[in-house]
């Protein structure tokens, strides 16, 4: 990979990631304040809504960037544009079919979950807006494959910032200068997906102007490729509902609006961070991608496992930071509705990232060689596992919002220590241990940092948001100095200083 567009990269996901975790944390508490948790665990029970439609959609839009970028570094500049107009098309008519869906929920709302009778009017207005954002994102979501294909997820970040300023300045004035509404929520998001849509489609063209759909480039035999190849990662996506997206509606369902409100909360940073540490993985899934087109199976190999031993460093600090502040977290965040279950749940919520920390990368092998059939039946069967334990546990039990968030996390941790590492190695034709010995390395590194941090928590009082930004910085940099030296040989610490430092002159002359 060319080191200036990596540092590029990984540079503008970060920037972007970081501007949308600043507004979600100050967006957050000031939304609860003004309405309310139990109006605000409706904006999460929307998104889960588009996600359960995403479903039908993804068998049909996740392949797309795969087979155009294997096309183009084919050189067959054709092909690739009659698999960009026939998702484009095939997308279109998808987005008609879930807009009749979306219309369908949004007639029966209040049979479908529990809403307080004073939300019902506002609860519905957010449900359009958030569901009709969701039918214009499957219009125009074709538009974005030209950053992938290009390898330039800079790109993808401007997008992603511009839509991030486009939300809060939107929110900003709603509630400012309009009585406190939940589905003022909804309309920021709503003109998030429009302005996002617009620029990917301007910028698509301009930096691959080889791309450009047709009506007569549509094929029939490419919507059965995409669908064949995609419908896993459809499966997988309804696994993913099982396992995870399911929680908010059956606590609305099963215990109150107000439990699901308590999860809503305690949730919101546990996903604010995974998207933030998704952010090194998908910055290296496109060079993977093009990598594996050429055919080269030892660099590949080789430039995996940095990939993965980069990763590994990086993400593990911010998870193990998180888990030892997230007590002084949550009392400077939302003192006001604050109490030991929200912590201990936010924690719950964090464990399956300690395990799937180090064999993130891992998982774009399965899309990378196309081959997601086993993945998506792991995820599934886990997925109807948690499903009948969760309900199992709260027809049995007291445990009530903790089997909810607790009983994924931990079943995570089986298919992401076994699972994940032995199929990878299957797909690249590797020893089935291939990877064991890197993750055992990556977790002994996490629990010294866990440790570590726990005593830099005992040396230094937080009762501040300055002392606590301090004590951040600290353990960053304590957690880098710790991964140099026990993930890394003396070539990969060249490249890791040589990354490091380019990516803060990008931010410094940013």
């Amino acid at each position: 990979m060319k080191r200036k567009q990596l540092v590029l990269n990984i540079g503008a996901n970060v920037l972007s990631v970081l501007i949308g975790l600043f507004i979600s944390f100050f967006l957050t508490p000031f939304i609860v304040q003004n309405i309310g948790k139990e109006a605000y665990s409706f904006v999460p029970i929307s998104n889960n809504f588009a996600s359960y439609l995403s479903i039908m959609t993804i068998a049909l839009t996740s392949m797309t960037s795969r087979f155009i970028t294997m096309e183009l570094y084919k050189n067959n500049v054709d092909s690739a544009n009659e698999y960009l107009s026939t998702s484009f098309y095939t997308n279109i008519v998808v987005a008609i079919f879930t807009g009749i869906l979306s219309i369908l929920i949004i007639f029966f709302l209040e049979k479908i979950i529990n809403i307080p009778f004073i939300l019902i009017s506002d609860v519905r207005l957010l449900f359009i807006f958030i569901l009709s954002a969701f039918v214009i994102n499957v219009s125009t979501t074709t538009f974005s494959v030209a950053a992938f294909c290009t390898n330039r997820l800079d790109i993808s970040s401007l997008v992603s910032i511009s839509g991030s300023i486009a939300r809060v300045i939107t929110i900003f004035i709603l509630f400012r200068y309009f009585e406190p509404k939940i589905y003022y929520i909804g309309i920021s998001v709503l003109v998030v997906v429009i302005i996002q849509g617009i620029m990917n489609f301007v910028l698509g063209r301009k930096i691959l102007p080889v791309l450009h759909i047709s009506i007569r480039k549509v094929k029939a035999k490419i919507i059965y490729e995409l669908f064949n190849s995609g419908v896993w990662n459809s499966f997988n996506q309804l696994s993913y509902v099982l396992l995870t997206g399911l929680d908010l509606v059956i606590a609305n369902i099963m215990i109150s609006a107000s439990a699901s409100g308590i999860l809503a909360i305690s949730k919101t940073a546990p996903l604010a961070l995974q998207t933030l540490i998704s952010v090194l993985p998908n910055t290296f899934n496109p060079y993977l991608t093009i990598l594996y087109a050429k055919n080269n199976k030892p660099f590949f190999l080789k430039e995996l496992f940095y990939i993965l031993k980069f990763c590994a460093i990086l993400i593990g600090i911010p998870i193990a930071s998180f888990i030892v502040l997230s007590s002084s977290f949550f009392q400077l965040w939302v003192p006001s509705v604050v109490n030991n279950q929200m912590i201990w749940l936010s924690i719950l919520t964090m464990v399956s990232m300690v395990a799937s920390f180090s064999v993130m990368p891992l998982i774009f092998i399965f899309a990378i060689t196309n081959r997601l059939k086993w993945p998506s039946i792991a995820i599934f069967t886990t997925g109807i596992l948690n499903i009948i334990v969760v309900f199992g546990l709260l027809k049995t039990t007291n445990f009530g919002l903790y089997a909810i968030a607790g009983v994924s996390s931990f079943i995570e941790i089986f298919r992401n220590l076994l699972f994940v590492p032995m199929y990878a190695s299957h797909c690249l034709q590797v020893n089935k241990f291939y990877f064991f010995k890197f993750i055992s390395r990556s977790l002994s590194y996490f629990a010294i940092l866990i440790i570590v941090y726990y005593g830099i928590t005992k040396l230094l009082k937080i009762d501040t948001w300055s002392s606590l930004l301090l004590v951040i910085c600290l353990m960053i940099i304590v957690g880098i100095f710790i991964g140099y030296y026990f993930m890394l040989n003396n070539i990969e610490k060249e490249k890791f200083v040589y990354i490091i430092r380019s990516i803060i002159k990008q931010r410094g002359k940013g």
